[in-house]
């Protein structure tokens, strides 16, 4: 599935999370590709007022595991995308309603990050 068919099912899914909360929720998305088959890369998408949060949770690291370097690999791979990883390994991105302009997008770009510091993370071992 492409970039495009990838992004409309995402827009169709945060927009029905939306809809179905009174204000603020939060909802897991699925972006479209795969860690390793049958390990599918979700974004884990919260929203507090106009504050958004994206994350994958820690799973691309708590799949590919942390061997020795791990993290200054990860910060490489998350800094590349203006993205962030913690020191447990979620890689996160937060946003501001009115200042993003598409938060779909945003959160298609956190899944694709989270899948290539999995795969990054596999080239360690």
């Amino acid at each position: 599935m492409g970039f495009d068919e990838r992004l409309a099912a995402l827009r169709v899914a945060l927009d029905a999370a939306r809809e179905s909360w009174a204000g603020d929720g939060e909802t897991s998305l699925p972006v479209g590709v795969e860690y390793v088959p049958g390990e599918p890369v979700e974004v884990l998408a919260r929203k507090r007022g106009r504050r958004w949060d994206f994350g994958d949770g820690g799973r691309a690291v708590r799949l590919a595991g942390t061997p020795a370097g791990w993290l200054a690999v990860a910060e490489r791979v998350v800094a590349e995308e203006g993205m962030n990883v913690n020191r447990t390994g979620v890689v996160f991105v937060p946003a501001f309603e009115r200042s993003c302009r598409d938060l779909a997008v945003l959160a298609l770009r956190l899944g694709d990050v989270s899948h290539a510091v999995h795969a990054e993370l596999l080239e360690l071992e």
